[in-house]
């Protein structure tokens, strides 16, 4: 059910609830007082007309012929008269009962207590009153209640009728007001299904005089906005991937190929399957590169530690040991124990891009620097090389995924470009950031900054609003 079918509903139960209850209440308060006009006339005359009855000697009537007692505004009524002995015999009764009164104990339940009766057919209001000086006799007055009875029906009608007429009326009011109401947000619904559908062009119109429903077509646009980045992103990075993977798979297929075209001699067959290996090499490299992107945001939900990045940095080094040594450079790790909150393995994985990025921009018999100093707050961590250093033109887009530069492409360098990519996005899940430094005159300096791990610190998810996308 919709939201507008249930808030008309609600509205219009709350309607009936409250209207009929007041209806009913005013009705009950309309016949109570009507019927206790009539049963204080009742009570005044039965008293009158048993006082000049035991002047009579107690077993003769005298109803009188002045107008009897008025149920309302209409007028006098018809008087319907008996008198009982102790016994309940009628001793007298009024042609209006046409000598047959109603026997005493089918009526009311006692004396001065008005009660209804019906007699052939007629509905009666009557009351008993005992007659003075004769121990045991009573006397019955009763009046037609038929004036009682009419209005009684037609207040029920017309309550009745203003009942349904005003709840019918609230249900469309309630229809008409709410669905003023929620134009704008039926408009934020068909945008959202449009983007649903994939749609990323819809957009919400944020023209509207209320303030919150403003603010939420804002949010959402923004929402859209981000999407659409990401898809973007997304459909790039797989391209960009695809790419990648398919020149070593080229590589690989064609030097396979080429080998088991015809019988070749064993130094040709060794070429064929060292170019394969290279090939194979590059895939395994840019798939270990995508598995570790990947893995970013799926370690989110392991809860964080204390890591000496010092103590990460040398470890990286010793991952990148053999790399340096072929390239006969040297890797200095120096400065202080600093301490973060977050993941050692992903730490160190930081730690080893950039020092394999450092290595391969290295010359031969070049050095690669590291050092990790506390400042305040916060902890630095550096790497360095003596290498030709990164254009200005292309300092910008060092930290898009698969981006290599001229002289990488040029030189046919290792790597699939996604080094720095996931180096930063390990640092920002930790809070921190990668950035090149752009104020050193010969070769890289990149800067890795954490905010400092404090005493009391939670161990959980580092920084849960900055998670590696």
């Amino acid at each position: 059910m919709s939201f507008q079918r249930r808030f008309v509903g609600a509205v219009s139960v709350l309607t009936m609830g409250t209207l009929g209850g007041a209806l009913m209440a005013i009705s009950i308060a309309v016949n109570a007082s009507q019927q206790r006009q009539l049963d204080e006339a009742l009570r005044a005359e039965a008293t009158e007309e048993a006082r000049e009855a035991s002047a009579l000697g107690g077993d003769e009537l005298a109803i009188s012929d002045r107008p009897g007692p008025a149920a309302n505004d209409v007028g006098p009524l018809t008087k319907y008269g008996a008198i009982f002995n102790p016994e309940g015999r009628v001793l007298a009764a009024t042609p209006t009962f046409h000598g047959s009164p109603p026997p005493l104990e089918t009526l009311g339940p006692g004396t001065m207590e008005c009660f209804n009766l019906w007699f052939r057919g007629e509905h009666l209001r009557g009351v008993l009153v005992p007659i003075p000086a004769h121990a045991g006799a009573r006397l019955l007055l009763a009046a037609p209640r038929a004036d009682l009875d009419g209005d009684a029906s037609f207040l029920a009608r017309a309550m009745l009728t203003v009942f349904f007429v005003a709840v019918g009326w609230s249900a469309l009011l309630a229809t008409w007001i709410v669905r003023r109401l929620t134009r704008e947000h039926e408009a934020i619904t068909l945008v959202v299904r449009r983007v649903a559908a994939g749609d990323l062009s819809a957009r919400v119109a944020t023209r509207t005089g209320d303030a919150e429903i403003a603010q939420l077509g804002r949010d959402i646009n923004e929402m859209i906005e981000r999407l659409d980045v990401l898809v973007a992103s997304q459909q790039r990075f797989i391209a960009q991937a695809a790419h990648e993977m398919r020149s070593p798979l080229t590589t690989l297929y064609g030097e396979l190929s080429h080998a088991l075209r015809k019988p070749r001699d064993a130094d040709t067959y060794r070429r064929a399957i060292e170019e394969a290996l290279e090939a194979a090499r590059r895939l395994k490299l840019m798939t270990d590169d995508l598995l570790a992107l990947a893995r970013l945001g799926a370690d989110v939900g392991e809860p964080s530690e204390p890591v000496d990045v010092l103590e990460r940095a040398r470890a990286a080094a010793e991952a990148v040991a053999w790399e340096a040594r072929e390239r006969d450079t040297r890797i200095d790790v120096q400065g202080a124990p600093a301490t973060v909150l977050g993941h050692s393995r992903n730490l160190e994985r930081l730690l080893r891009n950039l020092i394999e990025n450092a290595v391969r921009h290295s010359p031969k018999g070049g050095r690669v620097e590291v050092v990790v100093e506390p400042h305040g707050d916060t902890i630095e961590a550096a790497v360095s090389d003596e290498g030709p250093g990164i254009p200005e033109a292309e300092r910008v887009r060092v930290f898009e995924p698969f981006y290599r530069g001229v002289r990488e492409r040029a030189d046919d360098m290792p790597g699939a470009g996604l080094g720095l990519p996931i180096a930063r996005q390990i640092a920002r899940a930790h809070g921190g950031d990668v950035l090149f430094d752009a104020t050193r005159s010969k070769g890289s300096r990149f800067v890795v900054r954490f905010p400092v791990a404090r005493e009391g610190d939670t161990e959980s998810n580092p920084r849960e609003g900055e998670r590696a996308a």
